[in-house]
């Protein structure tokens, strides 16, 4: 499992800067930049935002990866130690990042 802190707050997994989802999707399979990369388990926070008192957040989950030219790729699966998702307040998953992706390009 990936140690994930996410800053994503508009998202409805987010709770305490952590994800209450216990497995996300990184996409951007032409990625080059962190920025061509988007979590594609973002779903926007709608009205009061209150989460079910079973969403507990966690530091570690699974990443599926689908950024086929990051070094942290192994197998469809992230296996950096540690990754951050960006994007603030995100009205969409595009508006996203995984801001740990490094190309195997450089």
């Amino acid at each position: 499992m990936t140690r994930l802190d996410c800053t994503v707050t508009s998202c409805l997994y987010n709770k305490e800067r952590c994800c209450c989802k216990d497995n996300i999707e990184v996409e951007g399979s032409r990625a080059r930049h962190s920025r061509d990369t988007c979590c594609a388990s973002f779903r926007e926070r709608h009205g009061s935002g209150v989460t079910s008192s079973v969403d507990i957040p966690t530091k570690n989950t699974n990443v599926a990866c689908q950024v086929m030219e990051c070094t942290f790729n192994e197998g469809c699966r992230c296996q950096a130690k540690h990754i951050g998702i960006a994007g603030g307040a995100a009205c969409d998953c595009r508006e996203t990042e995984c801001a740990t992706f490094r190309c195997k390009c450089e």
